[in-house]
């Protein structure tokens, strides 16, 4: 499973139930008639109950005002998402996909370690809350569903070439030196002109209420239309001049916190957060940690060349018969050299200018030629190395992100293909 459908599991309630102290009410706008209809989706209901409930749970998750106005300006919004789950649901169903005790059970367990719980807390930790342990279920349960569903029948389709991770690792050498933006969005799709207008006033009051300290990444798994909505939004580190143009100039002027207004573009309006800003870097050669052994053959100051020269040689013979640092030692006991061989670790920018340069490229096990030092000749072995410091991505965590990203794009595209065959008949 990747890192991106296993963050999914625990999407709805992770960072702002941990924050909410209190209980928030049920929006009063949608508490009468709990047993009407709320809409229809193929031949099963979701009641006013059901909407009610994820109502409540969407605004104390996302820090936002348990007032009437907020409950309407956002029902439509989160009876999308209910119906989005009967659809992923009913397909699971479909095609004989289920959800265990032991994957529930897994989940409870990873929110309750994400919100620092004990074992077996969570449901009375969301009761506190205000929130009904059956709908935080209800969403789990579909999310499980739909992410087994979508590993089962795109598995075969998801295959990273070495290629593919090859150029993305490239791409970020070269821009080595670059401020990266590390940020999270927000999308409300437009979906016709004639809805333009009430996505553009959700955008406005969403954007306010960010500011104002609603979570961020809540809103996001609630709200966004974006393939990332199910990880709080989270784009990852980025280069603004990479971005859609209308993005990059405002998060070229963002700083880390800051969130932007909604920005218009082909797909929807886009609210950005910076999360953080770094310099992509390469590793530096010097802060590699290393563990060495020497042998040195002393020549005299005033010595004639001759000698240095035999030193040389006597040098390059005994270390070329080293197969390991052990073995160094013992040849440099063989021939008497008057230092210890054991310089244990540093890092290679802490060595003398003379011995820093052969030994920045060598791996553990390899020698370096004889270098010549005023007092004497010495060789030196690498015994281990540490790798210095990089943010630049690992193969495999590039490997891993692409792998995710690919399987929620197909994702999207199968619940958009779904809804298109759905019989969805909303009531309110």
């Amino acid at each position: 499973m990747t890192s991106a459908l296993r963050s999914a599991l625990a999407a709805p309630i992770m960072a702002a139930m941990f924050a909410v102290a209190t209980a928030v009410p049920a929006p009063p706008a949608l508490a009468q008639e709990p047993q009407r209809i709320a809409a229809v989706v193929n031949d099963e209901i979701l009641s006013m109950r059901d909407l009610r409930n994820r109502l409540r749970m969407v605004i104390v998750t996302s820090r936002l005002p348990p007032t009437d106005e907020t409950a309407r300006r956002i029902a439509p919004q989160v009876l999308r998402g209910l119906i989005d789950e009967q659809i992923q649901l009913q397909e699971a169903k479909r095609l004989n996909v289920s959800v265990t005790d032991q994957d529930m059970a897994r989940a409870r367990s990873d929110l309750e370690q994400r919100n620092n719980l004990k074992p077996g807390q969570f449901d009375a930790f969301v009761r506190d809350l205000g929130v009904d342990p059956d709908t935080v279920e209800r969403q789990l349960r579909a999310q499980i569903a739909w992410g087994k569903l979508v590993r089962r029948r795109f598995g075969n389709d998801v295959n990273i070439s070495q290629e593919e991770v090859s150029d993305v690792l490239a791409r970020l050498e070269a821009d080595a030196g670059k401020t990266q933006k590390r940020i999270a969005e927000i999308v409300l799709p437009v979906e016709s002109a004639a809805n333009e207008t009430q996505v553009r006033e959700l955008a406005d009051r969403i954007a306010e209420q960010l500011r104002g300290g609603a979570n961020f990444g809540a809103i996001a798994r609630q709200f966004s239309g974006a393939a990332n909505a199910a990880v709080g939004g989270d784009v990852g580190w980025v280069l603004p001049e990479r971005m859609a143009p209308e993005i990059a100039e405002a998060v070229s002027r963002m700083a880390a916190g800051e969130i932007s207004a909604p920005i218009r573009t082909v797909l929807g309006f886009h609210i950005i957060k910076v999360v953080d800003s770094r310099v992509l870097a390469q590793p530096d050669p010097a802060t590699a940690v290393v563990d060495l052994k020497q042998l040195f053959l002393p020549v005299p100051p005033n010595a004639a060349s001759d000698a240095r020269d035999s030193q040389r040689a006597l040098a390059e013979a005994v270390a070329s018969s080293a197969q390991s640092c052990d073995d160094l030692v013992e040849l440099a006991k063989e021939v008497k050299s008057p230092a210890s061989p054991n310089l244990g670790e540093m890092k290679v920018g802490e060595l003398a200018p003379v011995l820093r340069d052969p030994v920045s490229s060598l791996k553990a096990g390899e020698l370096t030629g004889p270098i010549d030092l005023p007092n004497g000749v010495m060789v030196l072995m690498v015994c281990s190395r540490k790798a210095p410091p990089s943010n630049l991505p690992s193969p495999e965590q590039i490997r891993t992100q692409l792998e995710a990203q690919r399987f929620e794009i197909l994702a999207q595209r199968y619940l958009r293909d779904l809804r298109r065959s759905a019989f969805v008949e909303p009531r309110v």
